[in-house]
């Protein structure tokens, strides 16, 4: 690895960087299996199932093979390459290509039974995108459709002026994931390096924006959603805003 410090990247460009170590990083095959239990239970029926920022394909792996038909979205290219390579890996079928919340096409309007956006994806969009992502998601629903999101507790992080989020060793590579705090935003980092060269690392960096649980219930709401739940895991367990590490949320599309 050669050394790189790069100043703040677009979500795109950031996920491009870490494409090589992500699955890692993550610890895949442990987290689709958790995956795969949950969404049994989360989305009971069969059905048309999109996913937006789906990263390497972790959760559009686990709905497929809990046989609903996915989509999977990603601003990476890169990314969007090695969700194709793990649904062959896992033998199922997905359609994969290149989009964020300002691309998707019209064309995907009522098309879709389930829409997921998990892995702290709305973390990247500021309060504006957000408000106009969580419209485009309702418009791809049909009626009767669930959204289903995920996002750190950035709330509780600033409060207790978390910086560290992470610090993992995969195999002898060294993966830290580390805020800086700004007025508006976080900056989040990935400091990456082989245990036995720290000095040829990577870090890189891009922009957060501290969605709070009050914030995304406003604009779910004015999208036209309803029967909002926070949960603080995949089990459903209720959302503490002075305790839980995630928030998870669900919402109906009204009928």
């Amino acid at each position: 690895m050669r050394n790189k410090n790069k100043s703040l990247l677009p979500a795109g460009t950031f996920y491009n960087e870490i494409s090589d170590f992500y699955e890692k990083m993550i610890d895949f095959d442990k987290n689709l299996e958790l995956r795969t239990r949950a969404y049994q239970k989360i989305f009971r029926k069969k059905g048309r199932a999109a996913d937006i920022g789906c990263g390497v394909g972790l959760d559009s792996l686990a709905l497929a093979l809990n046989g609903h038909v996915v989509h999977s979205f990603d601003i990476s290219p890169r990314m969007i390459e090695e969700t194709g390579k793990n649904a062959v890996k896992y033998g199922v079928r997905l359609e994969a290509r290149v989009s964020s919340y300002e691309t998707l096409s019209k064309s995907y309007n009522k098309k879709f039974d389930y829409v997921i956006s998990v892995g702290n994806t709305i973390a990247h969009v500021d309060s504006s995108g957000l408000r106009s992502a969580v419209r485009k998601m309702y418009g791809m629903l049909v009626p009767g459709g669930k959204i289903f999101l995920h996002i750190l507790n950035y709330p509780l992080i600033i409060k207790e002026n978390r910086r560290i989020n992470n610090i993992a060793n995969r195999g002898g590579k060294v993966i830290i994931r580390f805020y800086d705090f700004a007025a508006r935003h976080l900056n989040f980092n990935i400091l990456s390096f082989m245990q036995d060269s720290p000095k040829q690392f990577q870090l890189v960096t891009t922009k957060h924006f501290p969605h709070s649980n009050s914030e995304i219930a406003s604009y779910l709401k004015g999208a036209g959603f309803g029967q909002i739940e926070f949960m603080s895991n995949f089990t459903g367990d209720k959302f503490d805003f002075k305790k839980s590490k995630d928030l998870f949320i669900e919402a109906v599309k009204k009928l």
